[in-house]
């Protein structure tokens, strides 16, 4: 049977040969090592007509090989260096510089005492005496860690089928010497150049099973080529070609661009969200979409990085996410697949890969008894204990099932909370909301109008794994330490600190967590938007969601508690703002909020003032206006239920 590297396997070495002292400059004297096997001759030629150089490119760089599939982003480039590519551009090349890449770098002068030219009609070179003392000033970085043999083996061995080219091997560790040996003996790399620019001692596959490695069919480029570098500038286009492909005819979800926006730089912002609104307005398919979209595909073409669960009415523990030590048998544990899935996405060879934990109607118990355990685990980056371990006879400790005995989440681990307000669900406590965005979905008539236009069930298995390529990224980017970008950081604190002026008047201030958490929104809305480092225009939508996703959501109470505040915030987002400075419109803002004059301060005075233009922030304008409207007809109000 076929045996391939696993994609995982695939992108994690790749991910380490990238964050390695390996520099661009290491492709091209492995492929001028590489040539000279093939040709069987210390001398090689750099002409463009030389096969055995056109080869060893292709054998090092090619992005598909042994019949596996280019995507279409990509076949404009398709060659890619693995080396060097943390301190450079990224690293893909058009097919030119398969014959105009490696030749003309190893003629260049950085290359003598590496390289001899003997010819120049062909060019041709061998190496020169003493070159091993050079290798390393050239071919390597300031830094810590060596790239890895194996990890370099495993590159150079990404679409061969292994059992034909090893035969059978009884586990990882002589597959591990078997890639080794092969790629030692295909570039006919000598031990002193192997002890000079690679770690021989690391084995970052051993300890796994073979069927953690390999798999029956080819990785595709995509599936694992995507996540080298996970640069931030890889994610400009990720929004749109989501879009593009969600809202097309073989896929047919319906959705809006801007909705898109706040979803992901929300998720990127924080790794808990919250979907709330009406019921069947498409939170949960959305939250599908995106995660399958998002993940690898398996070798089956499904993805095995979301799972949604289905939140129980009776659930009263974490036992139904986290699972429980069994009472009867002290060397078992009883499983979850919400914890399966957090153990997957914890494996190393996983740790560029996104997982998604999709909780479908989270409040139909109190969410506080069973999600309290995870709450805490995504705010404080801790661990939890699962269960005490045994300890035998001989002092060894006893595990169960395989399952360690405290758990952290991983930080490739998103969850996503799907939330209806009805008679039948319980409201969620402030500080659950603080800890989350929280998206509104409301329906609008001109979308149900496009919907009817064109009556479609989604076909979401039409998305899996399409957008892999942006998921190290994403990872990557969410897992940073982030602030507001420096071209709206004055904005944004002027801001940010009117609604906590107004909001402290009416003991509704927020805290460290949410400033931090709109910072880092303010991010991810700027880079997944496409917008220049620059550029401005684009703030007020941002500070529009982040009013509306983590300002409002807490608010809840009486007409007494909440009416001043509401018609403070009505003028905040909706009031006008001309020939204003900043010091005076926050005391009119202020005026507003004693609620004592409806007609000059009364939010429908805004409403009135704002009939021939919009609103600074119109989604949070409208959702304070319906917040205050319920909140004078019943006397109280919440965010979920206005």
């Amino acid at each position: 049977m076929p045996r391939f590297i696993k994609p995982q396997i695939l992108n994690a070495a790749v991910g380490r040969l990238i964050g390695s002292r390996a520099s661009n400059s290491m492709l091209h004297f492995l492929i001028f090592k590489r040539a000279s096997t093939r040709e069987r001759k210390p001398v090689v030629s750099f002409s463009t007509g030389n096969p055995h150089l056109r080869n060893a490119v292709d054998d090092l760089t090619a992005c598909a090989l042994n019949g596996t599939n280019l995507p279409h982003e990509m076949r404009g480039k398709p060659y890619v260096n693995i080396f060097g590519t943390k301190d450079s551009a990224w690293q893909y090349r058009n097919a030119g510089w398969r014959k105009n890449g490696t030749g003309p770098a190893l003629s260049g002068p950085v290359w003598q005492g590496i390289i001899d030219i003997i010819s120049e009609n062909p060019r041709s070179g061998r190496l020169s005496p003493g070159y091993l003392k050079k290798i390393p000033d050239v071919l390597l970085k300031k830094g810590d860690a060596l790239p890895a043999l194996t990890d370099a083996a495993i590159w150079y061995h990404r679409a061969d089928d292994l059992e034909s080219r090893f035969g059978a091997v009884p586990d990882v560790a002589q597959l591990d010497e078997k890639l080794r040996e092969s790629f030692i003996t295909q570039l006919g790399l000598t031990d002193e150049e192997i002890a000079a620019l690679f770690d021989a001692d690391v084995r970052p596959i051993e300890g796994n099973p073979l069927d953690a490695v390999l798999r029956p069919v080819v990785a595709n480029p995509q599936e694992y080529l995507p996540h080298l570098g996970g640069s931030s500038d890889d994610l400009h286009d990720m929004v749109g070609a989501f879009e593009t492909l969600a809202n097309s005819a073989s896929v047919g979800l319906c959705v809006s661009r801007p909705l898109l926006l706040r979803f992901a730089a929300a998720l990127g912002a924080k790794r808990f969200l919250i979907l709330s609104g009406l019921a069947g307005s498409g939170k949960t398919k959305l939250a599908q979409a995106f995660a399958r979209w998002l993940a690898p595909a398996d070798e089956n073409g499904e993805s095995a990085g979301c799972i949604v669960i289905p939140v129980g009415a009776d659930w009263t523990g974490n036992d139904n996410i986290l699972g429980y030590p069994d009472g009867l048998d002290p060397k078992r544990y009883v499983t979850r697949p919400a914890l399966d899935l957090i153990q997957r996405a914890a494996q190393p060879e996983n740790a560029g890969v996104p997982h998604f934990l999709i909780l479908d109607e989270m409040n139909l118990s109190h969410v506080e008894r069973y999600f309290a355990d995870l709450l805490s685990l995504i705010e404080s980056g801790g661990s939890t204990e699962l269960y005490r371990p045994d300890v035998d006879d001989d002092g060894q400790t006893q595990f169960r099932s395989g399952i360690k005995p405290k758990l952290t989440l991983p930080p490739n681990l998103f969850i996503i909370g799907t939330v209806n307000v009805d008679e039948t669900t319980y409201m969620f406590s402030p500080k659950v909301l603080d800890r989350a965005n929280v998206i509104e979905f409301c329906m609008a008539r001109d979308e149900l109008v496009a919907f009817l236009a064109a009556l479609r069930s989604p076909k979401l298995e039409e998305l899996d794994g399409r957008g892999s390529r942006f998921g190290a990224a994403f990872v990557g980017e969410a897992g940073k330490s982030l602030g507001a970008p420096t071209a709206v950081r004055a904005l944004f604190e002027a801001e940010l600190l009117l609604f906590f002026d107004l909001m402290s008047e009416h003991n509704a201030e927020f805290g460290f967590r949410v400033a931090n958490e709109a910072a880092r929104f303010l991010h991810f809305y700027r880079l997944l938007g496409g917008h220049a480092e620059d550029s401005t225009d684009w703030f007020n939508a941002a500070m529009d969601a982040i009013i509306v996703q983590k300002l409002l959501p807490k608010l809840h109470g009486s007409r007494p508690k909440l009416e001043g505040l509401l018609w403070a915030l009505a003028w905040a987002c909706g009031g006008s703002r001309d020939g204003l400075d900043g010091v005076t419109f926050s005391n009119k803002c202020q005026e507003a909020g004693r609620a004592q004059e409806e007609t000059k301060y009364g939010p429908e005075a805004v409403e009135k003032a704002l009939a021939d233009g919009a609103a600074r922030y119109p989604l949070s304008f409208v959702k304070v206006m319906r917040m205050w409207r319920k909140l004078v007809r019943d006397q109280f109000v919440t965010f979920a239920e206005a």
